[in-house]
């Protein structure tokens, strides 16, 4: 490969930097070629017409670039899949557009009069644009753009502002890309629209999709990949034991590298570099800085309540006052209030459709409560979305496990522990020991068992030392060893300070944690009291036998008033 060669490829290396930065999130953006454009020729204009400094240069593309997206990105927060696609697609198609038709910097005839770049500056630019994108991707920021990819409500539970991470990546992918295109610029010494078509967007899309969407090293290989190939193919004709025995083969270039793309996509659909290879990869960099985050690390010991919520002496931590949300014409939640005080247990019980669920999803703000109030601490989060809860203190899981699939265990509950700063929180390594996943923390969630999986997202909730945690069937699927292991996690949460609200429809292991236990029928709260009390409550009797078998049924029959058969039948 010659010099201006690898020079192109290591511009294509900061493209793929770019393109890396929006895609961890999610969103393909099929508009870089306009930021590229954007930053060629602001670079250009600066340097050949206002005889900027070249680093000033290229500084003011990237910000041109990055003002540019900025409403982009935006827009682009509110489209997911193919609408996305098709939007970024006519972004970078205006922007070329656009720059055809202004004279000032030659319409379709092009651009030139730069002063130039020599090879070992564009190598400096790689490298720092490198580093600060392997900075980025290691710190918390970073975390939670990878975190958005794998699932946003999920995202959101563990304190990540999805859209805003959104749009910060594709504003910084802009600015990288622009960047790129001023390099593209200041090496070319030319520029037309002709060079900033729909076909570059594609080509840094691909640089991701081919070499691996989930580690930064997949994209660098990416590129170094589809460039060496692309030249490679540029002189496929001039090959000896080639070009002499097909003649003309050098036109069918770009269907032979369309050929070879194809072939790659359909046999690593991850890409080449996959993100169990990305980890082993790099393995020794994880465990340096793995001993620099430990330090950082407030470790403090598990908080013990000041006093037992039973005594009424606990303050109230959190407060459901006369909330309501309705599907359409369906009623979900009528009229629900209850309280919960530090360091208590409680159990919220109903057949199946009472709105158990829907309570937890507007407490923890991804419903909104159409009615009523609820209040944290004293302080009224009901307009609050989910992810200022998590921040503020609520913490929940899902009644499907909701796992980050591309996050190692430690990440995961690192992204938690992220969320409570400014409150005291465990160390990340002793809540591993805790949790029973020290040994498993290089693990991603596809290598762990479903108990494993259910113990690392309880995990992830009480990492930010929350004042109540919202469990939603934590104990689905699970046998009865697992089931005690379980509990017996759970039990520990009101140890560090921490409510639980718990809710599972297998009630012996429901009221073996809860304390109080709360009983929804068709929306509305109809019995709270002990599990006994409960139980014996002839309204909840009818709610989940029927009046005809409640009345049967003698409330003296076992300590609490169910009869032999309930599981299958609260199952119903």
């Amino acid at each position: 490969m010659s010099e201006a060669s690898f020079v192109l490829l290591v511009i294509n290396v900061v493209a793929a930097v770019g393109m890396h930065l929006v895609y961890v999130t999610g969103q393909l953006n099929l508009g870089q070629a306009g930021f590229l454009a954007i930053g060629a020729y602001v670079t250009a204009v600066t340097d050949a017409r206002l005889d900027w400094p070249l680093p000033l240069s290229l500084l003011a593309g990237a910000a041109a670039a990055a003002v540019v997206a900025l409403p982009v990105a935006f827009g682009a927060a509110r489209l997911r899949g193919v609408y996305l696609i098709m939007g970024t697609l006519a972004v970078g198609e205006i922007v070329r557009v656009t720059i055809g038709n202004l004279e000032s910097v030659g319409d379709v005839q092009g651009f030139s009069g730069q002063s130039g770049i020599d090879p070992i500056s564009v190598y400096v630019v790689a490298v720092l644009i490198l580093a600060g994108a392997l900075a980025l991707m290691t710190s918390a920021t970073g975390l939670r753009m990878r975190s958005v990819f794998d699932d946003a409500d999920a995202a959101s539970a563990a304190g990540v502002a999805t859209r805003s991470v959104r749009v910060l990546a594709v504003v910084m992918s802009a600015a990288v890309v622009g960047v790129a295109g001023g390099l593209v610029a200041e090496w070319s010494l030319f520029i037309s629209p002709r060079g900033f078509g729909v076909e570059q967007s594609f080509e840094i899309a691909l640089y991701s999709l081919v070499g691996g969407v989930h580690s930064l090293i997949g994209a660098l290989v990416g590129a170094a990949g589809i460039t060496w190939l692309l030249d490679g193919l540029k002189d496929i004709g001039d090959l000896p034991f080639i070009g002499e025995s097909v003649e003309g083969l050098a036109p069918w270039r770009l269907v032979i590298y369309g050929a070879v793309v194809l072939l790659l996509m359909v046999a690593r659909p991850e890409g080449l570099i996959t993100r169990r290879l990305a980890l082993t990869a790099t393995r020794p960099l994880r465990r340096g800085r793995r001993r620099w985050l430990a330090r950082a690390d407030r470790v403090q010991p598990v908080p013990a309540t000041a006093a037992h919520p039973a005594s009424g002496d606990a303050a109230v931590v959190l407060e459901v006052d006369a909330v309501g949300h309705a599907f359409g014409g369906v009623q979900a939640l009528s009229g629900v209030s209850m309280t919960i005080r530090a360091g208590e247990s409680i159990a919220l019980i109903g057949a199946n459709g009472a709105g158990k669920s829907t309570l937890v999803n507007v407490v923890a703000g991804l419903y909104p409560a159409q009615q009523g109030r609820v209040r944290l601490n004293g302080v009224e989060i009901t307009g609050l979305p989910a992810h200022r809860r998590t921040r503020a203190g609520v913490a929940r899981t899902f009644q499907s496990v909701r796992v980050f699939a591309h996050l190692t265990v430690e990440e995961t509950i690192r992204l938690g522990h992220w969320a409570g700063r400014g409150r005291e929180r465990e160390s990340v390594e002793r809540l591993l020991e805790s949790l029973g996943l020290l040994g498993r923390r290089d693990a991603l969630p596809s290598e762990l068992t479903l108990a494993e999986q259910r113990r690392l997202e309880i995990g992830r909730a009480i990492a930010a030392a929350p004042a109540v945690v919202l469990l939603d069937e934590p104990s689905a699927g699970m046998n009865d060893q697992e089931r005690e292991e379980l509990a017996e996690l759970i039990r520990s949460v009101p140890r560090r300070g921490t409510a639980v609200v718990l809710v599972d429809h297998n009630l012996d292991f429901a009221f073996d944690i809860g304390e109080r236990v709360v009983v929804l029928d068709f929306g509305a709260v109809i019995a709270t009291g002990s599990p006994a009390a409960v139980m014996a409550n002839p309204r909840v009797r009818d709610a989940y036998l029927g009046p005809e078998a409640a009345a049967h049924d003698s409330p003296t029959g076992d300590s609490t008033g169910v009869p032999e058969q309930r599981p299958e039948r609260l199952d119903r």
